[in-house]
């Protein structure tokens, strides 16, 4: 992993989630928008071998707390998501796009579940993200995977992500 490439893209990203050009992709009234760092999520966890997914499922996680109101609940249910993504990666390839969408969804769910009930742990009056929101936001990302999958595998391989998988070793390692 080249993780001052990394650092870059997932600064990128955390500008772009938080910015107003997200907007652009809002839908309906609620503003429901894409969850680029959840895609992301389940990109590394996929790809990365476990002990560099699941430092990039933590960092992503942080980046979703500095981009949203609350510090804390992301970093811990991004974490815990990409544990399991990363586990579950190993007993299922998840090399198909459908496959890989399907964990976006899966993983988009427990998410934002996990880090509404954190939230509202943390403070109960921002807690507000209903099972709808959850569930469009998921299915949003999960459908957005289909058209962001090759130019985020390009941005993951030249992060260094997936580039020596399954199995196969750098030299002089």
């Amino acid at each position: 992993m080249r993780w001052l490439r990394f650092t870059l893209l997932l600064l990128f990203i955390a500008v772009l989630q938080s910015s107003t050009v997200m907007n652009i992709f809002a839908l309906t009234d609620r503003h429901i928008k894409p969850n680029i760092f959840l895609i992301l999520l389940v990109y590394f966890a996929i790809n990365c071998d476990s002990y560099n997914a699941i430092i990039t499922s933590f960092a992503l996680g942080f980046a979703a707390d500095l981009a949203g109101s609350v510090m804390g609940p992301h970093i811990i249910s991004y974490g815990l998501t990409g544990v399991a993504v990363a586990y579950v990666r190993n007993i299922i390839l998840m090399k198909k796009t459908g496959q890989q969408a399907a964990a976006i969804f899966a993983a988009g769910i427990f998410v934002e579940l996990i880090a509404v009930l954190l939230t509202g742990f943390k403070a109960s009056g921002l807690a507000k993200a209903d099972g709808m929101e959850i569930f469009a936001v998921a299915v949003y990302s999960a459908i957005l995977w289909f058209m962001l999958k090759w130019p985020l595998t390009a941005a993951g391989k030249w992060t260094g992500a997936g580039i020596f998988h399954f199995g196969a070793r750098q030299a002089g390692r």
